[in-house]
């Protein structure tokens, strides 16, 4: 029974690590006929074009804040910077302890206006004062000062003041590529058969990076190393994940730090989820819900380039409670919407691509964990062969590194951030002792999640301070 037992087990493993491999060559596929489409449709409607369309939609950025003193007046110019003829920004305070709001009031010149809201369809935490800038350069800057409720409450507030079409959800730490809207508008205006619920682009890490008046001058390479693993964490996932994804319909989550909407859809669903701190998964999830119950046609598009630059964690504490918090709302969402798991009336959604999250982007640090606990407990007690357990383990991390190496130079190729052969170098080393460094300690975060959300431990956002960006004035020396 025990050889029955272990044989199985062992099965299990083989199995499941195939499976894995195999959805990562699929995803590469995708990912290189993603690229190609892009620059195909990028020759035929480029960025001139579209500034020059009659049927721009109006976009309303809103960006809630939360103790953001060290970078906000950095962010808000960056965001007031964007190059698209017809925005608004909201920066929603979130009930900061801090001085921000102080900040905001004095280097824009904030006035206090009249409340008023442009719908109830979602709700928010009472709001304090709403101020407009009395200078003619930022009269596209409106800031609501609120009671803290929130990160999703924040967004529904933003909701609720926008006048425009389309709304962007964003960060204010987030810094904004100045064509960004220009890229992102660019499937709604499109003449196409399926709706756009969602659209998002890629993340990129400004840790070092030159930022001047609010724009990012000179992307550097992170000093530490963590923030460096987070650059190939960050490719992997967009380039081997979403981009392969959204080339096939099938991308279930757009980033919290940039994701476009259309308003109206936003209020059909009652914007987003105030008790999910997964919101960003929750709402594509909902959206994509939405519309296979109302049988419309629809797409989630994942637009393949670097529209967004944010911080990064700079050390394991934060970089643990980040992670950790994603790992909480993953598992909350997949729970809430357990019904779409092998649901054929939510078609290739509860078909295909929610299982997907199930298996493997859930499923994946259990049996990891689970898989290292039946390595050592085997092979200390004589049952495998240390060197077969030694052999297994050196194959597992050295498709990890194929993977790696095959995204950054895919990345490498293809957009401008990384061409140096100095940094193309630096990212393959550090993604060659990711396994070693940084992703126990990221086993262990996500675990740790999954612990504390089956138990309801400690269910908050967690600490996310940061270092702040690099801010100059004048261009320095070159990092070394």
């Amino acid at each position: 029974m025990d050889y029955f037992v272990r044989n199985s087990i062992e099965y299990f493993f083989f199995i499941y690590g195939i499976c894995i491999f195999c959805v990562y060559f699929f995803l590469i596929i995708l990912a290189l006929k993603a690229i190609k489409k892009s620059k195909q449709k990028a020759i035929f409607l480029n960025i001139d074009y579209i500034k020059g369309s009659h049927d721009l939609p109006s976009v309303s950025l809103i960006a809630p804040a939360y103790n953001e003193g060290k970078t906000i007046i950095t962010n808000v110019k960056s965001l007031l910077s964007i190059q698209y003829p017809f925005y608004e920004l909201i920066i929603v305070n979130d009930g900061s302890t801090d001085n921000s709001i102080e900040q905001l009031i004095d280097i824009f010149s904030l006035k206090e206006i009249e409340i008023v809201k442009n719908t109830s369809a979602v709700s928010c935490a009472e709001i304090k004062k709403i101020y407009k800038s009395t200078n003619s350069k930022y009269t596209s800057l409106t800031v609501v000062d609120k009671f803290n409720g929130g990160r999703s409450d924040a967004i529904n507030c933003g909701i609720i003041f926008a006048k425009s079409n389309l709304v962007l959800c964003t960060d204010a730490d987030c810094i904004i590529e100045q064509d960004a809207l220009l890229k992102m508008v660019r499937p709604y205006i499109e003449a196409t058969e399926k709706e756009v619920i969602a659209s998002g682009g890629i993340i990129g890490i400004a840790n070092d990076s030159v930022i001047k008046n609010g724009i990012l001058k000179e992307i550097r390479m992170p000093k530490k190393l963590l923030p460096r693993i987070q650059i190939v964490e960050y490719i992997r996932a967009f380039l081997l994940g979403r981009m392969a994804w959204g080339h096939i319909n099938g991308l279930m989550l757009v980033s919290g730090a940039f994701g476009l909407y259309p308003r109206h859809r936003l209020l059909e669903v009652g914007g987003l989820d105030k008790d999910t701190i997964g919101e960003d998964l929750e709402l594509c999830i909902r959206l994509r819900t939405h519309m296979e119950n109302l049988k419309q046609p629809y797409k989630v598009v994942y637009i393949p380039e670097v529209l967004c630059w944010t911080e990064a964690p700079p050390n394991f504490k934060i970089y643990i409670s980040q992670r950790d918090r994603w790992a909480r709302g993953l598992w909350e969402t997949l729970y809430k919407h357990r019904n779409l798991f092998f649901n054929k009336k939510y078609g290739n959604m509860g078909k295909y691509f929610f299982p997907y999250w199930i298996f493997f982007e859930l499923g994946a640090p259990i049996v990891e964990f689970l898989g290292m606990l039946y390595l050592i407990y085997y092979a200390i007690n004589g049952f495998m062969n240390l060197q077969m357990a030694l052999l297994l383990a050196f194959t597992v991390y050295l498709a990890g590194c194929v993977f790696s190496t095959i995204a950054i130079l895919m990345y490498s190729l293809n957009y401008k951030h990384y061409l140096k052969p100095k940094m193309i170098i630096q990212l393959l080393l550090v993604s060659y002792i990711e396994s070693f460094y940084s992703h126990p300690i990221m086993l262990y975060a996500q675990l740790k999640g999954f612990f504390k959300k089956i138990f309801k431990i400690n269910t908050g956002w967690g600490t996310m301070d940061r270092d702040g960006f690099n801010e100059e004035e004048e261009n320095e020396e070159q990092n070394k």
